[in-house]
């Protein structure tokens, strides 16, 4: 006898590893359901949270026995697991080959799932799991969700992977035909572009913003002395500015522009850049920045692994004046949130370009600086422009930046509206989550580990 709903989430990253934006998200989709799982179920009714990733070993990039471990734990405590999802781990996984294998295997695993719970809710994450959207068919008591992260028009401009193009497109399409899929209302930026990139209904939409789990420790803003101890401990001066920085080697993070902009100001500036070696020929990119830095003269520490630690430190640091995200095609950065956590008390300022959904974070002034990415010079000017804020603006605008992402970044908030609007009873209204750019979605039919080692926190 079917008994309560079940939740199937569907990541690539995050679950036996962590070393992207995806990844956290995962991480606060976990660290959601620790922490408050008797409120979404208030609110949504009784369900049971499952995990389904690529079967996990060391094919797996950054495969960390110990994330796998915490999400077992969560999960398995709530009553549900995680189900590993065979795939072949001889060729690269990101292909639509391989995408299409995942999303034919979750598609199974929800299929059992529906045999011993009323309905289940299918969370394909990004773009691997797209493919749950030809995968599973009307009247099998499931519901789809594809929480697209970001797109190929988006992050590979200007000449997006035609196959992973037309992955995107038939996934989308598909929603649009079948009222069993929806797609997540990740951010206002990205609805708009899914609706006028790839023709998606808007009535398909469910709202899911983009969100934190705020009560994490590794959320909260550090002490000065923690944050320089930190700091230090990864080789980094803390005697001049510095100019901070966090992404993967992928050409559209545009940390080789950074590092451009950054030469005219190399007397006075130290650059400090997190960037983490992806598992392809994009991590050769590591070597490149390395030997650009070198070859400007600049004063600059690049630290090639994933750190969970050290960019809170930066971030926190007062010697740090801006924390810059010069990404050429961006949906919604988490390095944003983060900093106007972080740098609460102290620290660094985000500079960002006013395009994609930066403007949906940043305003311009208030709680960060944007900058015209297609201006000669604009980057670097806005570096010189966060450098000398005065003070009194400085700690405004990081006070308006930390209230503003309490104000609208809680996803235990988030997780609750969406579980509610795609469970709840037909006819039930749905309220609009206040500032949420999304109309009212259609009634459907049918704290984990790290790895970097830091000084203990010790007031300043």
């Amino acid at each position: 006898m079917p008994h309560g709903n079940a939740l199937l989430y569907c990541a690539v990253n995050g679950i036996a590893n962590n070393t992207n934006g995806i990844g956290r998200q995962t991480k606060t989709f976990l660290a959601t359901l620790a922490h408050h799982h008797p409120r979404l179920t208030q609110a949504a009714g009784p369900f049971t949270p499952y995990l389904a990733v690529p079967e996990p070993g060391p094919a797996t990039w950054g495969y960390n026995p110990a994330d796998l471990a915490h999400a077992r734990q969560v999960v398995e405590g709530l009553g549900g697991r995680v189900i590993a999802l065979p795939y072949d781990t001889h060729r690269p996984m990101w292909r639509p080959a391989a995408w299409q294998a995942l999303s034919e295997q979750a598609a199974t695993a929800a299929r059992g799932l529906a045999r011993t719970h009323e309905r289940v809710l299918a969370i394909g994450v990004d773009t691997p799991f797209a493919g749950l959207a030809h995968s599973v068919q009307p009247g099998e008591r499931i519901d789809v969700l594809l929480a697209l992260f970001s797109t190929a028009q988006i992050t590979e401009r200007p000449q997006p992977d035609p196959d992973r193009l037309a992955w995107e497109q038939d996934a989308l399409s598909a929603a649009s035909r079948n009222t069993h899929i929806w797609v997540a209302g990740i951010g206002t930026y990205l609805t708009r572009h899914l609706q006028q990139g790839y023709g998606l209904d808007p009535g398909r939409l469910l709202p899911w913003p983009s969100g934190l789990h705020l009560a994490s420790a590794d959320l909260t803003a550090p002490t000065a002395f923690y944050a320089e101890q930190t700091v230090r401990s990864f080789g980094i001066p803390t005697d001049r500015p510095v100019i901070a920085a966090v992404g993967r080697t992928d050409h559209t993070k545009g940390l080789d522009l950074l590092i451009d902009a950054v030469e005219p100001l190399r007397d006075h500036v130290h650059l400090a850049m997190i960037v983490v070696p992806t598992d392809d020929d994009r991590a050769a990119l590591l070597t490149r920045y390395q030997a650009r830095a070198a070859e400007l003269q600049l004063s600059a520490t690049l630290i090639g692994r994933y750190s969970r630690t050290l960019p809170r430190a930066l971030a926190a640091l007062p010697a740090t004046r801006v924390m810059a995200v010069p990404s050429r095609g961006e949906t919604l950065a988490n390095i944003v949130f983060e900093t106007g956590l972080w740098a609460q008390h102290h620290g660094a300022i985000v500079l960002a370009p006013d395009r994609d959904g930066f403007p949906e974070q940043i305003t311009d002034g208030h709680n960060g600086l944007l900058y015209a990415p297609d201006t000669p010079g604009a980057l670097t000017s806005g570096l010189r422009r966060a450098l000398t804020l005065p003070d009194q603006q400085r700690g405004q605008m990081r006070e308006n930046a930390h209230r503003r992402v309490h104000a609208e970044r809680d996803a235990a908030t988030h997780l609750a509206t969406l579980l509610t609007s795609a469970w709840r009873p037909a006819g039930q209204k749905l309220d609009k989550l206040v500032g949420h750019p999304l109309p009212d979605a259609r009634t459907p039919r049918s704290q984990a580990p790290t790895s970097t080692p830091a000084p203990r926190e010790t007031a300043s």
